[in-house]
């Protein structure tokens, strides 16, 4: 009876020893070979829309000018954007330059990033600048900017200067000159003889002697005066008065 329950035991142990390496070997020799993975390629992504930004000038800026037209310094700030130059072809996304324009007026292209617009006009003004292809086509949709500025005219007191005309014996000299109105001009008698700067009814240094000097404020209107000394009436100058810029 014994030696019967020690053969079950043995060949439960050999039973089990054999579920083991079937197990092990199974393992081993019994992995699948997977499919080969295809290369797939990922379409390419289409190309960044541009933008930019209107750093100068800022909005509500006030610039000034001193004479009748102003000029406006533009600087622009982009992105996704390759400025190409003028008469580049074909039309691409991520390439142009600008059209930039006052008032709803003719456009002007421009290909940098920084320009100066000249010949504006004192007042208010509304800037639009667009984004365009190298054909100067619009982009769709449009990219465009617009920036309202006032042109301020600046108005400086003229200061009046001084020159000098020297008076010789039968001469001025300098013969001619040209002054602003409101401006002085001293008559230095440098001569042997009285004389005199006179312009009937305009100005008058009245006779003035030798080693003697006089001085005209040229509070007159802008023009051409032929002036004469009383005491030799062919002796003659000029002076050109214009106003004061």
């Amino acid at each position: 009876m014994a030696m019967q329950i020690l053969d079950v035991v043995k060949m439960r142990n050999i039973i089990l020893v054999f579920g083991v390496l079937m197990l092990f070997f199974g393992c081993i020799g019994g992995e699948q070979p997977q499919a080969p993975q295809e290369n797939i390629t990922p379409p390419p992504a289409p190309p960044a829309v541009p933008s930019f930004v209107i750093v100068s000038p800022d909005e509500g800026a006030v610039l000034s000018t001193g004479a009748a037209y102003g000029s406006v310094d533009i600087l622009l700030s982009t992105s996704n954007l390759i400025i190409k130059p003028e008469g580049s072809m074909p039309n691409n996304v991520g390439e142009g330059h600008f059209a930039v324009s006052i008032d709803g007026g003719a456009p002007v292209h421009i290909f940098s990033k920084a320009y100066t617009l000249e010949g504006v006009e004192p007042g208010s003004h509304t800037l639009r600048i667009e984004l365009v292809h190298n054909d100067h086509s619009s982009y769709s949709p449009s990219i465009a900017k617009t920036v309202n500025f006032y042109m301020e005219k600046t108005v400086t007191e003229y200061v009046p200067q001084d020159y000098t005309v020297t008076i010789r014996d039968f001469s001025y000299d300098p013969e001619t000159i040209t002054v602003n109105a409101g401006d002085r001009i001293t008559w230095v008698n440098g001569g042997a003889y009285p004389r005199s700067a006179t312009y009937t009814g305009v100005f008058d240094t009245e006779i003035i002697g030798p080693g003697v000097s006089a001085t005209v404020t040229m509070d007159v209107p802008p023009g051409t005066y032929e002036y004469y000394a009383l005491t030799h009436m062919a002796m003659k100058g000029t002076v050109i008065v214009e106003r004061p810029g």
